[in-house]
């Protein structure tokens, strides 16, 4: 998808298929409370889409669409009248909800060429022109995406209509700010289908192997800005990552242990240091069984979808890299599978991990917790001290969150409190949970200083299994996306499928972080 800008205050002579116009709540093709650019699309309907608008109750409510099939008076072919809620209450969320409906009508009108006239009603809402411009652009790219299925013309697939250009009309005075809106948040959008292409990859696809041949793709095409190293089964073993390496015993697929360092270009900060340092933490498991206690009734049938952390973590840094943010960032991702055969780690097993703990394996299908375990040790070595893990974790979060949100636990609550607050910014709903100590013991056992499962409420004993390997002296917040990674409906801009749930928070955190 292209983007272009243009300074014109008449979109009627816009050559596009499909023309976007906000409108207000009760302000409705009215042309005081329109904007100059919206103005001059009213007008050239000759009062015909007032008439269709009272005839169909469009009241321009947030998220409420209206089409027009306009006539030679105008360029384009269809104009997307889209509700933005009463200018009054008017924000980015309403906005966001508007704008969804909106690309979302234009995609099934098999739009390819949008026109978009709503900055200048938003805009007196007193919100800024380039987050809009930002937020118009990633969420164009996030409506368009395609799943990455293994569909063939010989099978009679036929490709799907994309968008191909976006135009914005916007005031002259505006447009470098739009311009770069438009950049970041394309790039932005196009790390979050990135994270949801490798998701929906079958797991005789995207093995750990392949998911570090994507590491380092992603490291290459930055431009020499991220390092990538991938440590091997032999380098595994003489650190130590013992956890990792027992969870990959039942498959003949190898462990990867993938290291990536995003560090800014000094000459594009002013020569000055990075201000800060985060590192993200993705669960990598390509393929999740269950192991020895194997999953039944279907329950591994979209376990592919268990590396969506770490999925997650690759696209993050890819963004941040693209951005240019001023902070180094680290992204690592334990990769392996968790298969069954006679080499399998078994319930009652005792592993030392990588920081020295032993662990007595409760169950095997709580294998995301020990790959974490030692990758978290992995990046403690490297001497970060800010972690954000994200992991499909456990099925208990989605009693609490359903497929809506996710659950945040951490160890301090102002590092917590600033990655609930750049998910929430970025509308990818997060809920803050509390790590009660009554919870801690259970993960306590006989044989070991710790069991892999503690049993209910399954996912705050799970975070306080991770907690243990994190421990107290760094920031360390565990993201469980259980319910929000993989979804059977669409939501908001995301498909059904993968979601690339936890790309804009992460995005969202560097740049609050950088502004420090």
């Amino acid at each position: 998808m292209k983007f272009s800008t243009s300074t014109t205050t008449n979109p009627a002579v816009l050559a596009v298929d499909t023309l976007l116009v906000g409108v207000f709540e009760g302000e409705v093709l009215d042309l005081v409370g329109a904007g100059e650019a919206a103005r001059a699309v009213i007008l050239a309907t000759a009062n015909a889409a007032q008439r269709q608008a009272s005839a169909e109750g469009f009241k321009g409510n947030a998220g409420e669409v209206m089409v027009h099939f306009s006539d030679n008076r105008l360029a384009a072919k269809n104009v997307v009248f889209f509700g933005l809620g009463a200018r009054a209450k008017a924000s980015e969320a309403s906005f966001r909800k508007g704008l969804t409906a909106a690309l979302k009508r234009a995609k099934s009108l098999k739009a390819e060429q949008i026109g978009f006239t709503a900055l200048d009603a938003v805009s007196v809402a007193g919100i800024d022109n380039r987050a809009l411009a930002e937020t118009i652009a990633s969420y164009a790219a996030m409506i368009d995406y395609v799943m990455n299925h293994q569909k063939t013309e010989k099978g009679g697939h036929k490709k799907e209509v994309r968008f191909k250009k976006l135009h914005l009309i916007v005031d002259a005075a505006t447009l470098e700010d739009v311009a770069a809106g438009l950049n970041s948040g394309f790039a932005i959008g196009k790390s979050v289908n990135y994270a949801r292409d490798l998701a929906n990859l079958p797991a005789n696809v995207l093995t750990p192997s392949a998911m570090a041949k994507h590491a380092e793709a992603v490291a290459k095409a930055s431009g020499g800005t991220i390092a990538c190293t991938v440590h091997k089964t032999k380098a595994l073993k003489k650190m130590g990552a013992n956890l990792l390496l027992a969870v990959s015993s039942g498959s003949s697929q190898p462990p990867r242990l993938m290291d990536l360092l995003y560090t800014p270009v000094a000459a594009d900060h002013d020569n000055k240091p990075p201000v800060a340092e985060l590192t993200i933490v993705g669960k990598s498991v390509t393929f999740d069984s269950g192991g020895i206690d194997i999953k039944v009734n279907g329950g591994s049938r979209n376990m592919k979808r268990d590396m969506s952390g770490g999925g997650v973590a690759l696209a993050a840094i890819q963004a941040i890299a693209a951005l240019g943010l001023n902070i180094k960032v680290r992204a690592v991702m334990a990769a392996t599978e968790n298969m069954v055969d006679g080499s399998s780690y078994r319930p009652g097993d005792v592993l030392k991990s990588m920081n020295g703990l032993t662990v007595e394996i409760d169950n095997t299908d709580a294998e995301g917790r020990l790959t974490l375990a030692d990758a978290i040790e992995y990046a403690k070595r490297q001497g970060d001290k800010n972690i954000v893990d994200l992991a499909t974790l456990t099925g208990a979060v989605k009693q609490v969150l359903g497929d809506v949100g996710a659950c945040a636990f951490g160890n301090h609550d102002d590092f917590t409190s600033s990655v609930v607050a750049a998910a929430m910014s970025q509308d990818e709903k997060l809920l803050a949970m509390p790590m009660w100590e009554e919870y801690k013991s259970a993960n306590n056992t006989d044989m070991a200083d710790l069991k892999n499962s503690g049993g209910m409420p399954g996912s705050t004993t799970a975070a306080y299994f991770i907690r243990a390997f994190a421990g107290e002296e760094i920031n360390w917040v565990h993201l469980d996306i259980a319910g929000v990674a993989f979804r059977d409906r669409e939501l908001g801009p995301d498909p059904r499928g993968a979601t690339g749930f936890g790309v804009r928070t992460l995005v969202a955190l560097a740049r609050r972080m950088a502004s420090v």
